[in-house]
């Protein structure tokens, strides 16, 4: 019988916090994310950064950590190194480029993103319509720009046995892990627009 590797898996993970009524708050956080910081009820990612103040940039990515978890393939939540499977988190246009310049994650912080992150759920309509206060001044990628206030695309869950770092080809400054030499193991939509 086959092990459910898929972001419904729950087995692994402490019980969701509720409301009075039963209505989970947020999602359960896997055993070996307990030590990581939190904010709002969520774990705060490896690849997270977080401003002098303590302030975590929740959907923005460290430059160097995203390096580093690219090229010494760490998965980008727990920060541990990368095992097969793993998950790319992919939107439609990085499945039509063959890659994505987010980190590959593990298969439990994968489940939990999956459940957690507003974007991966489905929960949120819309991208932000401006930048985080915090950032007020500082440039923007063309990427991020053109995605602020936008309708949320549709998520897909890459499985993957490795992958090659590249140049994004649509940002060349931009470091990438591409499943077009090494096929991915399946691809599976996560949003409802998928």
């Amino acid at each position: 019988m086959a092990t459910n590797y898929g972001p419904a898996n729950n087995r692994d993970s402490k019980e969701a916090a509720t409301t009075p009524t039963g209505v989970p708050t947020s999602p359960g956080i896997p055993e070996h994310l307990v030590t990581r910081p939190c904010a709002g009820g969520l774990v705060v990612p490896w690849i997270t950064p977080v401003t002098s103040t303590g302030l975590y940039l929740f959907g923005k990515i460290s430059h160097l950590a995203q390096v580093q978890c690219l090229l010494r393939r760490l998965c980008q939540v727990c920060g541990r190194r990368l095992a097969t499977p793993a998950v790319l988190f992919a939107r439609s246009n990085d499945l039509a480029n063959g890659c994505t310049a987010e980190p590959a994650l593990c298969v439990p912080c994968a489940a939990y993103s999956a459940r957690a992150c507003p974007m991966l759920s489905g929960r949120r309509a819309h991208y932000r319509a401006g930048e985080h206060p915090a950032l007020a001044g500082i440039p923007v990628s063309i990427d991020q720009a053109l995605r602020q206030g936008s309708p949320a695309g549709s998520w897909f869950a890459v499985w993957i046995r490795d992958y090659d770092v590249i140049p994004h080809p649509a940002e060349p400054d931009t470091l990438a892990a591409s499943w077009q030499r090494i096929l991915p193991l399946r691809i599976q939509p996560l949003t409802a627009t998928a």
